[in-house]
């Protein structure tokens, strides 16, 4: 029964890594199983929780490549309505994340560091199209070393991402311009492209926890104000544009109606 609940909770967990702007962390916090993944996600500890560990990663990775080619349709032909989607996800995530970020006293540098993190989104959405813009395998001319490199190193820092609740993996990859690429490997089964992404997830994980575990003890609030900074100016980066007719009064009714689910599922994470 446990191996059936945790592969349950493994599937609800890739549906919310593989929409950019929903936080896995979060969704982890509600579902109560936050602290216990962050337990077992460490080597001394890995071994004596293969019985959570195993199913748990068997429902993400199902609902994930199941979902892949869904994502990549949208993305397709419904560009405008689905980035007002994220766009609504991300507003609704901000008031969380402020809440985790002011429960001390808000220091100087620390609000310095949002302003920093806020510039780079900003920067990095004027001066970052002509490099790895979320492209798809063929746009980027086929793998190579330094495009392996570049998803591994992705995966990896979206991974620790991941880890935090109020960030998404998945947007950070967006923002990183791996998205695309990574959707459509999975949704055509690409071994060779999903291998670098792999690697980078397990050394995400592994890694991650020790940082991520680090800044949450000792430096909480400049960690959580530079996650509302890259949050806020992601928004930017993901407009895309506006066109008064139906769809796109479809994509400010959804941005609303995302915004309030956000919320109220990182309003039960607090």
């Amino acid at each position: 029964m446990d191996y059936l609940k945790n592969f349950i909770y493994g599937m609800i967990l890739g549906v919310a890594n593989i929409i950019p702007a929903i936080s896995g962390g979060t969704m982890a916090v509600i579902l109560n199983i936050y602290d216990k993944i962050l337990y077992a996600i460490s080597l001394k500890n890995v071994k004596r929780n293969l019985s959570f560990l195993i199913p748990l990663g068997l429902g993400c990775v199902a609902s994930i490549f199941a979902l892949s080619n869904v994502m990549i349709s949208l993305m397709e032909h419904y560009t405008m309505i689905l980035n007002f989607c994220f766009i609504g996800l991300i507003i609704g995530s901000v008031p969380m994340i402020y809440k985790r970020a002011r429960y001390e006293k808000i220091k100087g540098r620390n609000v310095a560091i949002f302003f920093l993190a806020l510039a780079f989104m900003f920067l990095m959405a004027m001066f970052g199209n002509g490099g790895l813009s979320n492209k798809t395998l063929a746009e980027l001319g086929g793998l190579d070393l330094r495009l392996a490199t570049w998803l591994l190193f992705v995966s990896a820092i979206s991974t620790i991402a991941m880890i935090l609740p109020g960030i998404s993996g998945s947007f950070v990859m967006l923002l990183l311009g791996a998205y695309t690429i990574a959707l459509e490997a999975l949704a055509n089964l690409n071994i060779l492209v999903i291998i670098p992404i792999g690697i980078g997830i397990m050394l995400g994980g592994f890694i991650g926890i020790k940082f991520i575990k680090t800044m949450l003890r000792f430096h909480p609030q400049a960690l959580y104000f530079a996650i509302l900074g890259l949050i806020i100016g992601s928004i930017y980066s993901i407009y895309p544009g506006f066109i008064a007719n139906i769809e796109g009064f479809l994509s400010l009714v959804l941005m609303l109606v995302f915004a309030v689910i956000s919320y109220l599922f990182s309003k039960n994470s607090a």
